[in-house]
């Protein structure tokens, strides 16, 4: 049971004996409408601020004096600063006849709404006055309290964001969605991350998203970050007032920075790492992605590939055509991988006519797909430079993490030999380990 929903079966059994004793009190009435009123006022003050936020809190108020004084219903609007209205109302709503000021300090925040008495204790104005006032007293402390939590959680969320390692990036891009899942009144975020820094495109998610049966409302922030990519996050609130778009879209415009340094720290990276007659990456870069690619897809229950493919005959091509052409081959049979791969997969020559492809594959079956695609277009690209009666092939060896092995060294060990069988089995085609 909710803090609320336990407050308000307590004062429903309170209010139920206080009626009752207030039909049979006689003489003593006036005296249990003053011990009536002052415990109102006692339940209003033992409110714990802390508990709630702001709407919740108002609703919680006028719970509390629709339940303990015998009105037919109580009613509080206020107005909150950027515009928004929070509306709390407990039995039935008043016409507005009995109005009194919610003023806090100087400022005046709304108004309270008082029903008519359902026994003859006739109005009581400075009894709903020391209300309002409370109510409006109580209400402040919770917005100020709101406001601190949303800018701390805000500030932590903005940090983690901000302090992405590339080392950790998995790790603290899911540290990152539990913050957002953590802001006042939030019960789960989501991140999709569409970046070629990232890899593959990457959705994670924390908190309570499906079956719960909350109202809810969902705020989505999208960020584009250039030619690089965008960033997604998506914002569930547990009731139905929207999530504080402006706080998000800070967070998200944190990590677009956080991941475009780390876009330029691996730009510079990459350029160590990379192969000058293809611009494929070279030996170092591979064994660098494949410890990423592979501990990511353990850590969420992903495949990847590993395509070892080697040219047919091309020493040949070498000896009979010249190292000119056979150049010219080398760097269309990189062209022809590129264009048969997606942004995020890996590509490597390791050296002469020998490349390797790390793509992430939902299956076993995908990658043998994959390959043959890639041996196909190879073939077609390569043939296209050299004379009509020349016919240069490819093989591939396919190996997949976690079925064929489960550590780089094992997969690209398993790749080589199915690249052998293809070999072996007549060359042009793809094995798979």
């Amino acid at each position: 049971m909710s803090p609320r929903d336990e407050t308000l079966a307590r004062l429903d059994a309170l209010q139920t004996q206080s009626l009752e004793r207030l039909r049979d009190a006689g003489a003593d009435r006036a005296l249990l409408v003053e011990l009536l009123e002052s415990a109102c006022l006692l339940e209003l003050a033992k409110i714990d601020t802390s508990r709630f936020d702001p709407p919740g809190y108002l609703q919680l108020a006028v719970d509390v004096v629709a339940q303990m004084y015998p009105v037919n219903g109580v009613a509080a609007t206020v107005a909150v600063a950027g515009g928004q209205q929070f509306e709390a109302v407990s039995g039935t709503r008043p016409a507005g006849d009995r109005r009194y000021p919610l003023v806090a300090g100087e400022a005046a925040l709304g108004v309270l709404l008082a029903g008519v008495p359902t026994t003859d204790l006739g109005p009581s104005d400075h009894f709903f006055a020391k209300v309002a006032d409370q109510i409006a007293q109580g209400f402040d402390a919770v917005t100020r309290a709101d406001r601190l939590r949303r800018e701390a959680a805000t500030a932590t969320a903005s940090r983690v964001a901000s302090q992405l390692l590339d080392d950790r990036l998995d790790d603290g891009l899911d540290e990152l969605a539990f913050a957002l899942s953590s802001l006042p009144s939030v019960i789960a975020a989501e991140l999709l991350i569409e970046l070629v820094a990232v890899g593959a495109p990457l959705r994670l998610r924390a908190g309570t998203w499906d079956g719960d049966g909350h109202a809810h409302s969902i705020e989505n922030v999208t960020l584009d970050v250039g030619s690089a990519g965008r960033i997604t996050a998506r914002i569930r609130s547990i009731d139905e007032s929207p999530p504080d778009g402006q706080a998000v879209r800070g967070v998200v415009e944190c990590l677009a920075r956080s991941l475009e340094a780390i876009m330029t720290t691996r730009a510079l990276r990459e350029q160590a790492e990379t192969e000058p007659l293809t611009g494929l990456g070279n030996r170092r870069r591979l064994r660098r992605s494949l410890e990423q690619q592979l501990g990511r897809a353990r850590r969420y229950g992903e495949r990847v590939a590993l395509l070892l493919l080697d040219l047919d005959r091309f020493k040949a091509v070498n000896d009979e055509l010249g190292h000119d052409t056979g150049d010219a081959v080398i760097v269309a049979c990189a062209q022809a991988l590129r264009e048969r791969t997606r942004s995020y997969d890996e590509l490597v020559r390791l050296g002469g006519d020998e490349f390797v492809v790390v793509a992430p594959v939902p299956d076993v079956l995908d990658a043998r797909r994959l390959a043959d695609d890639v041996r196909a277009h190879v073939g077609a690209q390569c043939n296209a430079l050299l004379p009509a009666d020349w016919c240069l092939s490819a093989s591939i060896g396919v190996a997949v993490f976690p079925d064929a092995a489960l550590d780089p060294e094992s997969l690209l060990r398993a790749a080589d030999i199915a690249l052998y069988r293809a070999k072996d089995q007549g060359r042009d085609r793809a094995r798979a380990a």
